[in-house]
């Protein structure tokens, strides 16, 4: 078949092949970045990946990607926090008078912190501010006071509800993919003097080495001839010209491999592959086809023969099909039309979500549903801290952090630094419960020595919040604190004017909307601000904003944000519901499994955003 049929009967299997292609399981993993060394070339290389996979996890987790204005939009912390413009500041937490006989109210036997700190100035909010979505509205500070932003989708922190690339993009993706790839394949084949010399298929395909070769999730011609042509070029090698005076590959061979072998005859390793080989019909014809090359080349004549003679003194010895030089990868010595007649692998991802019916085992089961290319395998956990753990000891490749949390793996995890890959998924949202005759309209307003927040069960999400919260502003370390389940708490809030609950998650939860119920029957219970914005300004370790300050639209919660005659927007802190990914797993299983999440991920992200922003 001449090269041009050939060419055109490959076109159509090029295109169908999107996103990137991946190299065996025998690669190493490079250096800090956590790409994936195919010899010189790695899959931290920008052009090894797709843009939507870059814009998706565009999050710095001292990864593959993220870690750029450009891509995440925010800017690295400076030393001190940025200073308040306002003209203004509301007073400090006071603490409990000395020897005080203060009683805490609620639960009987149960203690708050109490501990002592320094006080905090509440500045005025500041133009930082996240888009969460249709329905949360982020500020945006002008002379007058909050506007709402034209488009929900901009944000000076880098705070998004979703994702840029929605499915029309996805599919422009895909088809570019596809068209560089056959591109790539046209490139490579036009470099030879003819075409592909073909086998019969059905019997490398029963070749144990054909079987080693690995593509994941799919094929792409681009990426597998860069990272070839990088293993080659880490080693100092270039094939000799006259290579090029045959074909791109011989059955299951690729050409510049068997070169390769020749170019090496002191390794017995590289040697011991024309003996183990020898009786494979694609080695036999590159054989007859360097022969017809040495007739006018006294140079490779001179090789064939030294080769002849290694070959000869190895008689006898049992031949292994499935033989490789030591360290090659299988990928270098298959061709790549062998390989992108493989069945792609769907590679396994170990996802840690949440407790069964919360808002991360939502998503868990969404993504799992919306999966293509890849395995999920969801893995139930108490929330984000046990997450964070699973990952770091690599009981799960993903899972669902808070920021706040992940602003805490330093001081929980110490001497456990994790590299990842990290995309938001959506908000949770600071709410703060009152009893309308505690005189609380602001967490400024919270008095030490009058006031307990309950803040959700030991090791819940809310609780490390609040822990969070702390560790970023020592003065809510003031405030005393009960650990009980949000039921319990919204009963004593109700009947007890001195006590707030603390909840973190999404709108209209199953806690708020008992709190709207009880609201809406006595009027007794409030949404209270928690507008302290000097936290906008805090950083994780990797230069991520924190928290962001956003509103709660009346329409969430008309009784619970009742005024003396119109309800009102509530202004609160949001953190965000960080997808955490192990840049181990995009290393190994590559561009084109990490397209295949990707696309997953943002066909599953508006379900569950349209959740926990409280669509009915």
């Amino acid at each position: 078949m001449s090269g041009r049929h050939i060419l055109k009967s490959l076109s159509l299997g090029a295109l169908l092949f999107f996103c990137a292609g991946i190299f065996g399981e025998s690669l190493a993993l490079a250096g800090r970045s956590g790409g994936r060394s195919f010899g010189g070339s790695s899959f931290g290389k920008s052009s090894s990946w797709s843009s939507s996979t870059r814009g998706t996890w565009n999050r710095s987790g001292g990864g593959l990607f993220g870690g750029n204005k450009s891509s995440s939009g925010y800017s690295k912390p400076t030393s001190t926090p940025a200073k308040s413009s306002s003209p203004y500041s509301k007073p400090s937490l006071k603490e409990p008078a000395s020897g005080s006989n203060y009683s805490k109210p609620g639960l009987q036997g149960q203690s708050g912190s109490g501990s002592s700190g320094t006080g905090y100035s509440k500045p005025s909010l500041t133009d930082r501010d996240p888009s969460p979505g249709k329905t949360a509205r982020p500020e945006g500070k002008t002379s007058s006071g909050y506007t709402k932003p034209s488009s929900p989708s901009t944000s000076s922190t880098g705070f998004s509800s979703g994702s840029k690339f929605d499915k029309k993009v996805m599919q422009e993706q895909r088809k570019k993919t596809s068209q560089e790839s056959l591109k790539a394949y046209q490139t490579e084949q036009s470099k030879f003097k003819s075409a592909p010399v073909k086998t019969d298929s059905t019997k490398y395909e029963s070749n144990p080495l054909y079987q080693k070769g690995k593509v994941y999730s799919g094929f792409d011609y681009k990426t597998h001839y860069g990272n070839r042509d990088g293993y080659y070029k880490s080693q100092g090698y270039q094939p000799p010209p006259y290579a090029y005076n045959t074909a791109p590959s011989f059955g299951m061979f690729d050409t510049l491999f068997l070169f390769w072998m020749l170019d090496h005859l002191g390794n017995n390793n590289a040697t011991a592959t024309a003996y183990n080989h020898s009786d494979d019909p694609g080695f036999k014809k590159w054989r007859q086809e360097a022969e017809n090359l040495a007739k006018d080349n006294a140079e490779l004549k001179s090789k064939l023969n030294e080769l002849d003679g290694q070959v000869k003194s190895m008689a006898g010895t049992p031949k292994d099909p499935a033989y490789l030089p030591k360290n090659v990868p299988p990928e270098v010595a298959l061709a790549a039309a062998a390989l992108a007649t493989k069945k792609p692998e769907k590679p396994t991802l170990k996802l840690a979500t949440g407790q069964e019916g919360g808002w991360y085992h939502k998503f868990g089961t969404i993504f799992k549903d919306s999966a293509k290319g890849i395995e999920v395998k969801l893995v139930p956990s108490s929330g984000s801290m046990e997450n964070l753990k699973m990952l770091s000891n690599g009981q799960a490749d993903m899972g669902i952090v808070q920021s706040d949390v992940l602003a805490l793996v330093e001081k929980r995890m110490p001497g456990k630094p994790m590299v990842s890959e990290q995309s938001t998924l959506f908000l949770e949202y600071a709410q703060l419960i009152a009893n309308k005759d505690g005189n609380v309209k602001s967490i400024a307003d919270l008095d030490p020595k009058k006031h307990t927040v309950y803040i959700g069960p030991s090791g819940s999400g809310t609780a490390l919040t609040w822990e969070a919260l702390c560790e970023q502003s020592p003065g809510y370390k003031k405030i005393p604190t009960v650990n009980a389940d949000y039921l319990v708490a919204l009963k004593d809030v109700e009947k007890n004017p001195k006590a707030l609950m603390f909840f973190v998650g999404g709108l209209n939860s199953e806690y708020l909307k008992k709190a709207e119920e009880i609201s809406k029957k006595s009027g007794r219970l409030i949404l209270v601000a928690l507008d302290d914005s000097s936290l906008v300004d805090k950083k994780d370790q990797n230069g991520n904003p924190i928290y962001s300050m956003v509103k709660i639209p009346s329409e969430i919660y008309p009784y619970l944000e009742k005024g003396w005659i119109f309800s009102h927007d509530t202004k609160t802190l949001a953190v965000q519901a960080i997808l955490v990914l192990r840049t181990e797993w995009a290393s190994q299983f590559g561009p084109t499994a990490m397209d295949a999440l990707t696309d997953s991920l943002n066909e599953a992200r508006p379900k569950i955003e349209r959740l926990v922003n409280g669509a009915k």
